[in-house]
């Protein structure tokens, strides 16, 4: 069995050192870190890969140094790569990273290859074949078959609630009947629900279908509820490099819990802590930590706030 398959979102992220966010009509220096793969789901695939899961992840990428970055960057954490789909004379998808000095992040997507990623006959039989399918709600018709076919198999399937995929609200809602896991963060559950009360957003998510959402809310930690129970985690204090693939690192670490039958409440605190770890590097997958390293590092830094 393929314990996670991820969809989609892979990108080369262009990092840049910035003083602060530029004002319209500004000309800011930058310092020019580098360039380092990235895209928030095969971030997650990654992360996944690292702490130990079997992990696929299949979509699209140039044929150009991107797209071979893309590939390398991948071999290296251990994720397969068999569905993989290079395109000929295409670039990759890229991104613009600003960081700030206090660590926190700017992203500007630039997407170039078409999304979301059409299925061939290999990632279906994948698919068929897998625990848990990571993606985001990029398309009604083609979620439903990747839901379809998870489920078929005894899978689940995990979205990632991005704010800025929430174009057509009644089609995420219909997606969200089909899903089983959902990860969001305040300001995209309120966007699909228009309600600011988190007892409502969740309330409301959870009758759709879904059996348990996440809410990340950066520093302050994150909350798991399911239709009858709440659990919460703080966060740990450590010097933050670089939030760039914190919540994707997260996310990762939460589903490696899930299917490594930890408890919720561990599942999050074991996420805050891989995500703690990871900040204290630069780049969305330098810090990215073992299993092995995230339990020591829960084991030293006891305390959570």
């Amino acid at each position: 069995m393929i314990d996670l398959y991820c969809l989609g979102g892979a990108s080369v992220d262009l990092v840049l050192d910035v003083p602060r966010h530029p004002q319209e009509g500004e000309k800011l220096l930058a310092h020019y870190y580098g360039q380092f793969p990235g895209g928030f789901i095969a971030n997650t695939a990654c992360a996944a890969a690292r702490l130990g899961l079997n992990t696929v992840w299949g979509g699209l990428v140039g044929d150009d140094a991107f797209g071979q970055k893309i590939m390398q960057s991948f071999k290296e954490f251990g994720v397969r790569v068999t569905d993989i789909q290079p395109q000929k004379d295409s670039s990759s998808d890229f991104t613009v990273v600003l960081i700030q000095p206090n660590g926190e992040r700017t992203i500007l997507v630039v997407p170039i290859l078409p999304t979301p990623p059409y299925l061939n006959d290999g990632m279906r039989r994948s698919l068929r074949n897998t625990r848990i399918g990571y993606t985001a709600l990029y398309d009604y018709d083609w979620y439903m078959e990747v839901a379809e076919l998870l489920h078929h198999g005894g899978g689940k399937i995990a979205a990632d609630l991005e704010l800025n995929m929430l174009q057509d609200i009644d089609a995420a809602k219909k997606m969200l009947k089909a899903t089983d896991i959902v990860f969001s963060d305040q300001d995209a559950v309120t966007k699909l629900t228009n309600n600011n009360e988190v007892k409502e957003i969740v309330r409301e998510i959870l009758s759709l279908g879904p059996e348990m959402i996440i809410l990340t809310k950066g520093a302050e930690g994150s909350d798991v509820f399911t239709s009858s129970n709440f659990f919460s985690t703080g966060t740990y204090k450590v010097s933050i490099k670089d939030t760039t693939g914190a919540g994707d690192c997260f996310h990762a670490a939460f589903l490696f819990g899930l299917i490594s039958n930890f408890d919720l409440q561990h599942c999050l605190n074991f996420a805050s802590a891989a995500s703690a770890i990871l900040i204290q590097k630069i780049g969305a997958r330098e810090g990215l930590p073992s299993a092995i390293e995230v339990e020591k590092f829960i084991t030293k830094y006891k305390e959570i706030s």
